[in-house]
């Protein structure tokens, strides 16, 4: 009798056990059980959970005037998915069916029902279903039998047919409860590891999509950019159709199921208004009303932002209503329309870093040191009479120093572009400097032609000159060299002049000196080749200066220098 009674309980409980599993594949019943505490999923837990103890007391099996059921585990399972509140409720539904049910037990076990709901929930507040060891499990099941077995011997009259009924049933009804609450919380456990798994495939591609419209978001929010965008969200999302607006207007739309429709602008921006005009959140209007022959029936949208104002929308539409419940693409949309907003202000950050650092280019184009061009004036009227062929010599220099700073302006150009520069300033300086400066040029010809950004080695130049060499009595030397080393060139520009102090360094490379030329110089460095590179100073009072740095070299560049070598 124990052991058929103990299988009837057991297929009881299998039955129980299905029906949650089946339910628990449901994206809204997972959204419900791991969502938000609120009214609602009091009501919505306690009633389902309510009726799995139903279901237990319908199964139960008949002895004399009781029966042997698993009434408890739906009431206690209750209470640990979703609370005290929700135990007591299942447990209270529960309860009373199994009291209509009539018998002699009918009132202790409806109490029990409820009392061990009650135990569930106070077990939930200690203890994270989720990380409960099968050891607590097997405690609260036999916790929760002894509490309905003493309610049973305590309030069941009379009191010798409670005993015998409990010495028959107790053995089978506490493995099955143990047993039932086992399979219940191993089946809410694989619920919430596939939800943490659909959110983290929904992270992952979120940020796939962001990686992959990075380069494209560059240039900011605009029709050429969203046109890109759009296309690469529809296909890595599998989304029916995309589509991108600003605060004005439809900037794309991805899709066929859209693309082609006429209404397309009339919808999307009846979506967009209806999401710039939130506070925050996802956008989802269950009463949107799609136009005609448009197989479309729900739509996700969200916010796009800069600094931290709506400058957009990003809205997802489906050909199936279903997806108007489902979190994980409300959790896709509004995960990546920040991913994106992230770009669009990287974007402008980026933008902005490039204009101040061109306009700071500008000005070292457009610079002319006062001094530099009154002293030149000065030495050219000087040698008009004396020397009219070093004057004339001199005035081609300063005018092609002119021509050079007024010329169109790029962002780099030649080595050897560079060198012209500087070799006109050169000549003027060695006259000026007249017999002690001497300018020592060692030059690898086959980089002649490689590509550096404007104004690299002519501000370090004119420093040497101006900083280093100009203050000493005799003997100025002047080494610039360029060499190819391994993958990279290596420029150094080399003074013998009075070097610098250490706080003198410390001073230019906290941007504390007066001037743009050596930090400027060293920035764009960095910015274009990488933070590993950038300019290196080794100084010391007395004994000079060298300014160096390094630039990779290109495939062609060093086909090139291996022919010549």
């Amino acid at each position: 009798m124990t052991f058929t009674m103990l299988l009837g309980l057991l297929e009881n409980i299998s039955v129980i056990a299905v029906i949650a599993l089946i339910i628990g594949q449901l994206d809204y019943f997972r959204n419900m059980v791991y969502g938000n505490n609120n009214l609602l999923r009091i009501v919505i837990l306690s009633t389902l959970f309510g009726f799995l103890s139903v279901i237990g007391t319908e199964e139960g099996i008949r002895i004399n005037d009781a029966l042997a059921n698993t009434r408890i585990v739906g009431a206690v399972a209750g209470g640990l998915i979703g609370g005290p509140i929700v135990g007591i409720f299942a447990g209270i539904i529960g309860g009373i069916h199994r009291y209509s049910f009539g018998g002699f037990t009918a009132a202790a076990c409806a109490i029990s029902t409820v009392l061990t709901g009650f135990l569930g929930g106070f077990v939930s507040t200690k203890k994270n279903v989720l990380r409960m060891k099968w050891q607590h499990i097997v405690l609260l099941g036999l916790t929760a039998e002894l509490i309905q077995k003493v309610m049973v011997l305590l309030m069941a009259k009379p009191f010798s047919a409670a005993l015998e009924l409990e010495i028959k049933i107790a053995i089978p009804t506490t493995i099955v409860t143990i047993a039932g609450l086992l399979l219940f919380t191993r089946v809410f456990q694989n619920l919430k590891m596939m939800q943490d798994q659909s959110g983290a495939l929904g992270a992952d591609l979120a940020l796939s999509i962001a990686s992959q419209t990075l380069p494209h978001l560059r240039t900011g929010l605009n029709e050429y950019s969203a046109e890109k965008t759009a296309e690469m969200i529809r296909e890595m999302a599998k989304v029916d159709a995309v589509a991108i607006t600003d605060r004005e207007k439809l900037l794309s739309v991805k899709g066929d199921v859209l693309e082609n429709h006429l209404q397309k602008k009339t919808l999307c921006s009846q979506v967009a208004e209806a999401v710039l005009a939130q506070h925050t959140g996802v956008y989802r209007d269950k009463n949107l009303v799609f136009p005609s022959r448009l197989r479309l029936k729900s739509v996700i949208a969200a916010s796009l932002y800069h600094q931290n104002q709506k400058i957009g929308t990003l809205q997802f539409y489906y050909k199936s209503s279903s997806f108007k419940s489902s979190k994980t693409n409300q959790k896709l949309v509004d995960g990546l329309a920040k991913l994106l907003s992230v770009q669009i202000e990287l974007a402008e950050i980026e933008h902005q870093a490039k204009m101040r650092q061109q306009a700071e280019v500008n000005a070292l184009q457009a610079q002319i040191n006062p001094h530099f061009l009154f002293n030149t004036l000065g030495t050219i009227m000087s040698y008009c009479r004396t020397d009219p062929d070093q004057a004339r010599t001199l005035i081609g220099h300063l005018s092609d120093i002119f021509r050079r700073n007024l010329k169109s302006k790029g962002n780099d150009h030649s080595l050897q572009e560079e060198l012209d520069g500087i070799h006109s300033y050169v000549e003027i300086e060695k006259v000026r400097f007249g017999n002690r400066l001497k300018v020592n040029m060692e030059i690898d010809e086959s980089l002649l032609d490689r590509k550096l950004p404007v104004l690299t080695l002519q501000p370090i130049v004119e420093n040497a000159i101006h900083h280093g060499l100009f203050p000493k009595i005799s003997d100025c030397l002047l080494t610039i060299r360029v060499v190819p080393s391994d993958q990279e060139v290596k420029i150094s520009i080399e003074d013998n002049g009075v070097g610098m102090s250490e706080e003198r360094l410390a001073e230019i490379w906290s941007g504390q000196s007066k001037g743009i030329g050596l930090a400027n110089v060293h920035q764009r460095l960095q910015s274009i080749y990488g933070k590993e590179y950038g300019l290196t100073i080794q100084s010391k009072p007395g004994w000079g200066t060298v300014v160096s740095f390094a630039a990779p070299l290109s495939e062609s560049e060093k086909e090139v220098i291996a022919t010549c070598s």
